[in-house]
């Protein structure tokens, strides 16, 4: 998504300064011979912005391979056999009633052969940066690769309106929905799907287009931030990176990627919210379950889901690299982190957390 940004008029009693946001989406197609640029769609909406809104980045990968030789060298010693023999003439001499025999005797030597081989093998081996292996067999492994919910989005309601806010690592569009409205009292952004296999965190937050909403509250959408991760079920992106140890709060090069806000899905997401600078950002994961409000985020809003949804409190939570932090700590903005409970997805978990979201709403006042 471009967010073409334009000024606007003033408006409300609160005399906020307001502006024109153009969303318009674009995918670009490159091949050998020629480049093309397609406009998809656009749509014009009012978002409450401010002037010190921070900018987007950008980066980076990576690889690796092996191989094996071996070499064998055999040596072969024998040694001749000797076998010398001592004969001693036989003499027989005869008198009367009396005779001497005298025996021959046969020394024999013999030396035995002996055969020895020595082989020697050498290997080369080289380290690679790729993201740990997928654990298939371990069910509750935050690196099981996982298949996408076949929960089935409600349908658009009024004035709601589908958008892309940017493109994954491997071209995948990044779905924005939003309830745009003139001269919002608050507005609300939920994001889910950062980690690819935690399956329920997309139809969670597609499930918030039905929930009972206050008429100038605006709401924005995310359900599928890391697209690529939810097409492979895994937790990575495309270029191996968790994009939840991203961000650049106490980024570390340990897990965190090539360098903070390296992947594009995270350059959007910081983009998206710099632009709207929203009353609360709500980062939906699974499968601790808890919620918590991050930093110095009003404890309020933390009862409040928990209320709503059934779920226990956790407070003081931080994720070095996290989105949730990074909001809280950087951009300077209130945050929340939803813990689903439980790798499954289900109708009535989506429902409960709906109930939490319409909480929280009603709690901003």
């Amino acid at each position: 998504m471009r967010l073409d940004v334009t000024a606007g008029e003033s408006a409300g009693d609160r005399g906020d300064r307001r502006r024109a946001v153009r969303l318009t989406n674009v995918r670009t197609a490159s091949s050998s011979s020629r480049s093309a640029v397609v406009a998809v769609a656009a749509m014009t909406v009012l978002v409450g912005c401010r002037s010190d809104a921070p900018a987007l980045g950008a980066d980076v990968t990576v690889v690796g391979a092996a191989g094996t030789t071996t070499t064998t060298t055999a040596l072969s010693t024998t040694t001749a056999t000797t076998t010398p023999t001592t004969t001693t003439a036989t003499t027989t001499t005869t008198t009367t009633a009396t005779t001497t025999t005298t025996s021959t005797t046969t020394p024999t030597t013999t030396s035995t052969t002996t055969t020895s081989s020595t082989t020697t093998t050498s290997t080369t081996s080289t380290t690679t940066t790729s993201p740990p292996p997928a654990i298939r067999g371990r069910s509750g492994s935050i690196q099981e690769i996982r298949p996408p919910s076949d929960i089935a989005p409600p349908l658009l309601p009024a004035g709601w309106t589908n958008g892309v806010v940017g493109f994954s690592a491997q071209g995948r569009e990044m779905p924005v929905i939003a309830r745009t409205v003139v001269d919002a009292r608050r507005t609300v952004l939920v994001i889910g799907g950062l980690h690819g296999n935690e399956p329920v965190t997309p139809p969670t937050v597609r499930g918030l287009v039905i929930a009972e909403l206050p008429d100038d509250v605006e709401v924005w959408l995310v359900p599928e931030a890391n697209p690529d991760g939810v097409a492979a079920g895994t937790r990575w992106n495309a270029n191996g990176v968790d994009l939840n140890r991203n961000f650049s709060w106490d980024w570390r090069p340990s897990d965190g990627g090539p360098g903070p806000l390296s992947e594009p899905e995270t350059q959007a997401l910081t983009g998206l919210i710099g632009q709207l600078r929203p009353d609360v950002v709500v980062w939906v994961h699974q499968p601790l379950g808890y919620v918590g409000s991050i930093g110095p985020t009003d404890r309020a809003f933390e009862q409040a889901w928990a209320a709503g949804s059934g779920t226990p409190v956790r407070s003081g939570v931080t994720q070095h690299g996290g989105g949730e932090s990074w909001t809280a700590f950087v951009a300077g903005l209130p945050s929340m982190l939803v813990e689903i409970d439980s790798w499954a997805a289900t109708p009535e978990k989506v429902a409960a957390h709906r109930g939490g979201f319409e909480t929280l709403v009603a709690a901003l006042g």
